[in-house]
């Protein structure tokens, strides 16, 4: 069993700002909570007010006065090959601080998010280089007249990241940041700050210069709040919780700027009765337990055709049989499955789960009740409620753990209807044999990345999904950190303003 306890430092991590390591302005400091056990386990400074303005003011000075804007698309490709590199030398090391730090599974960790981040690094290398042209378009006017649109960076991106996967996603978010050419202040989640407080001494070591990229830590009333009033920011991305997506909004009035949300979901996943049920079951549990429930895009709305409805119930109970819960780096002894982040979570899905109960469903699969040697940790097995319907409170609102609300439809316009009555609308799938009803299907659903006869996908980078409703706001790719600017040019010969 690897010990990942080797590659934590024994003293605070420290925040990065303007090239620097440096302790916290108020000298404050927060213990990091190991979520298998609730166990301190690593030390990082806290960030506050000062720390916050400094890092604002690093990376503006970066953007307007620093080499990073006359840099070339070439060398700033370069640099993230290099920041790629490094994170590959040093992939067990990140991977065990992941897993630590998120409660995750080290295998997942060392041989999916890895992987993911280290791709972000070069498929934005490639983009900083070949990917960011504009274009020309033809006008009429009064001339000659030459049109051309041209993508340029916002500026200084305020970037605020999520605790269920901070360091593939803050791979993924800042490569893009920096291929478009602006600066970045990152804020990490409190629960999970480890990973992008380290990733700074890969930007360092990399060469990047200073002020570009910068990390803060602290609490998203503070750090956060300030980023998004800041006229220095000069737009914020989130992913997060779609009631903090609304705080954001609120708080941005002043500055109007612009902003890129990835929020909450409650994914609906059809199943029509002419699929293979033991391989539809498979995906549909692998749907609603990847990271334990943990992730945005999660299809914990099964939505089952009545005929093999009950069928279908018994062999996603079946399968969940398979699940050994433990810490994430006991994967030799067949732990396959991990503990919420945080205690404050765990009593959250419990709630939740306990609604459920309250409201009439059918507790088909109760995974509140784990082994004793396991109290200690934020530990749900999966869960599964049957009879679930629209009314409900665990069909409506996003429960982000190993939490499946399964309801039934008889009629194709019926699953339609189910799939699209909540106010989300990130994600969805379908499964049939019938490609022509799946499509159909696929198309009618209300959201911005669509599976069909799958679950997940690999290539999030190359096409990004984006929000419907409440669960997002803004473009997707690298253009979501630019700004297009046209210019007209009048090519004719004395020509005359019309009258």
């Amino acid at each position: 069993m690897i010990n990942p306890y080797q590659y934590v430092q024994a003293e605070p991590y420290k925040l990065y700002i303007d090239g620097e390591f440096v302790p916290s302005a108020t000298g404050e400091t927060t213990q990091t909570l190991n979520p298998a056990n609730n166990e301190p386990f690593a030390t990082m400074y806290k960030g506050g007010k000062e720390d916050v303005e400094r890092a604002i003011a690093a990376a503006r000075d970066a953007f307007d006065n620093g080499p990073w804007g006359k840099m070339s698309n070439l060398r700033r490709s370069k640099l993230l090959l290099r920041a790629r590199d490094l994170l590959l030398e040093r992939q067990t090391e990140f991977a065990c601080l992941e897993a630590l730090d998120c409660g995750k599974m080290y295998p997942s960790t060392l041989y999916y998010e890895i992987p993911q981040a280290l791709d972000a690094f070069q498929y934005y290398a490639g983009k900083a280089r070949a990917g960011l042209e504009g274009k020309v378009v033809p006008v009429d006017g009064g001339g000659q007249y030459l049109n051309y649109v041209t993508w340029e960076p916002c500026g200084v991106v305020g970037e605020i990241l999520p605790w269920n996967g901070p360091l593939m996603m803050g791979c993924q978010k800042v490569a893009a940041i920096l291929a478009a050419g602006n600066t970045v202040v990152v804020k990490p989640s409190s629960w999970a700050s480890l990973s992008l407080l380290k990733l700074a001494e890969v930007f360092h070591e990399a060469g990047f210069p200073p002020g570009v990229f910068n990390v803060v830590t602290g609490s998203g009333r503070l750090v956060g709040d300030m980023l998004v009033r800041s006229k220095d920011v000069d737009m914020v991305s989130l992913t997060g919780g779609t009631e903090t997506g609304k705080s954001i909004i609120e708080s941005s009035a002043d500055t109007v700027k612009p902003l890129a949300l990835e929020l909450g979901g409650k994914s609906p996943n059809i199943i029509f009765e002419d699929v293979d049920i033991k391989n539809a079951a498979k995906w549909a549990l692998w749907g609603f337990t990847l990271n334990s429930g943990q992730v945005c895009v999660a299809g914990s709305r099964i939505i089952v055709q009545e005929s093999i409805y009950e069928e279908f119930l018994a062999e996603m109970a079946s399968l969940c049989k398979n699940f050994k819960l433990g810490d994430g780096f006991e994967f030799e002894n067949g732990v396959n499955f991990g503990p919420l982040i945080s205690a404050s979570h765990y009593d959250f899905v419990l709630s939740t789960i306990q609604k459920g109960k309250e409201e009439g469903a059918r507790l088909f699969v109760d995974g509140t009740k784990v082994d004793d040697t396991l109290a200690k940790g934020n530990f749900i097995a999966p869960t599964i409620f049957a009879n679930v319907t629209e009314d409900m409170t665990i069909f409506r609102e996003e429960i982000f753990g190993p939490v499946a609300c399964v309801s039934k439809f008889k009629t194709e316009e019926e699953a339609v209807a189910l799939a699209n009555a909540v106010d989300f609308g990130l994600a969805g799938a379908v499964f049939s044999n019938n490609i022509k009803r799946a499509l159909r299907v696929a198309e009618q659903i209300k959201g911005g990345q669509i599976y069909v006869n799958t679950y997940f996908s690999k290539g999030m980078v190359e096409s990004p999904g984006t929000g419907w409703k409440q669960s997002g706001l803004g473009i997707a790719g690298i253009h979501k950190y630019m700004r297009s600017k046209t210019t007209f040019v009048e090519l004719g010969e004395n020509v005359e303003p019309p009258m």
